[in-house]
């Protein structure tokens, strides 16, 4: 009995879908943001929606209108790149007490993750946009801990970074001093999606020397690190932020000196600039020893691109026969995926393991394949250690060589003796 439907005569059945999927990255980082715009025009920027921002429509930009959101903007921008926004106006408040205003402001930010308002409606950018957020900003709402406990603007990014995966927060921390700020950021001692900036800098809008959040040029300055490579799989810092004309308070930093500031704040989980503009910034929030070691930035956005490169790319597979043959091209995919990570210098080294142990009858009967993918990304170089000592011997070197030019004088009368 013919396994397909009779036919006389000759029939082709093309099928011209890859065999091997190809698992991309993320072309470029784009920035998400989220923030009231109180002089906005609200046909271009209804409350609630995400709208794709281009930083090169200088159309777009002035119709935000004077204010925070394009003041952070015109921040970005002075990084000296070009990107994609997805930008979720929200509501402001007409409140004229200033801390009455903030909680109010803070409230339409955070908005509602059931009815994807505030930062929750970053979750439709992809969607409705066709981009997705790899960084999240909320610059002016972040620094505060009201009553003494964790940022809600911070804890609703958060939630949102784990829902797209390979995203990040880069928030602010109060810039009164280095102990309040390490308190701040404290508060997500187990996140791997926050970056925390302190202090504030000084920047140059509109005419002015004015003090604002560093956290939308940290944003920028990853971006811009991106767009050098190609990929996000390196390390942004220990490159001048270029549109800042400096810290808002002294950052103390003596290299050796594990005393100063540029010491204390990284360890603390927190990203800062040293000797003016230098961004000094290794590591996240993540400082609990559950996660410690997943601190580096430069680490948790390898890990997240590839995991979340994996599931769009290897969809196509699906509905496909389970046998051999499928597996075979998974695990060949998955492969080529890490060996091409691995020529970038993002991976040390990698493997994939299929288990019958993890792949029993009743999960293969029920269509599931489970394949375990071990890696390890590259680490940024941090804490580079030179010991120095005397080398007494080197003294007997230094006695053979006088010997050695004295014998080549070649005069008798000059000699060397033991």
């Amino acid at each position: 009995m013919s396994a397909t439907s009779p036919f006389v005569g000759v029939r082709v059945f093309s099928d011209l879908s890859q065999t091997i999927a190809s698992i991309d990255t993320r072309d470029s980082t784009v920035i998400g943001m989220c923030l009231p715009a109180p002089l906005a025009d609200n046909v271009a920027y209804p409350l609630n929606e995400p709208v794709r921002l281009a930083t090169d429509n200088p159309e777009a930009i002035e119709a935000l209108g004077a204010g925070l959101a394009r003041d952070t903007v015109n921040q970005i921008m002075s990084e000296g790149i070009h990107t994609d926004i997805a930008f979720v106006r929200v509501a402001h408040s007409t409140l004229t007490d200033p801390a009455a205003k903030l909680a109010a402001e803070i409230g339409s930010i955070v908005g509602s993750a059931g009815a994807k308002t505030g930062i929750w409606a970053l979750l439709e950018a992809k969607d409705e946009l066709k981009i997705e957020p790899g960084l999240i900003l909320a610059p002016g709402y972040t620094a505060g801990r009201p009553d003494d406990a964790a940022n809600p603007v911070i804890t609703a990014m958060d939630a949102v970074c784990s829902r797209i995966i390979d995203c990040m927060a880069v928030v602010d921390a109060p810039s009164t001093n280095r102990e309040a700020a390490a308190e701040h950021a404290a508060d997500f001692a187990t996140s791997l999606n926050i970056i925390d900036c302190y202090p504030n800098v000084r920047v140059y809008l509109d005419g002015a020397s004015v003090i604002r959040p560093m956290s939308p040029h940290v944003a920028a300055a990853i971006v811009r690190r991106d767009k050098e490579v190609g990929t996000p799989f390196k390390a942004a810092w220990n490159r001048p932020l270029k549109g800042i004309l400096g810290p808002s308070q002294r950052v103390t930093y003596r290299d050796g000196d594990t005393a100063t500031d540029g010491n204390y704040l990284p360890q603390n989980g927190l990203a800062t600039v040293i000797e003016g503009k230098l961004l000094w910034a290794p590591f996240s929030t993540a400082t609990d020893p559950t996660v410690r070691s997943y601190r580096s930035i430069k680490r948790i956005r390898t890990r997240r691109s590839i995991e979340k490169a994996l599931s769009r790319a290897l969809r196509g597979y699906l509905s496909e026969d389970l046998g051999p043959h499928l597996v075979t091209l998974i695990t060949r995919s998955l492969s080529e995926a890490c060996e091409e990570r691995k020529a970038f210098g993002a991976l040390v080294d990698y493997e994939i393991l299929w288990s019958r142990s993890l792949n029993t009858v009743t999960t293969l009967r029920d269509g599931i394949l489970r394949l375990k993918l071990r890696f390890e990304e590259t680490p940024d170089l941090v804490d580079l250690q030179i010991f120095s000592e005397p080398q007494p011997e080197a003294f007997e070197v230094l006695q053979d060589s006088i010997a050695q030019a004295i014998q080549r004088l070649g005069n008798p009368n000059v000699r060397a003796v033991a």
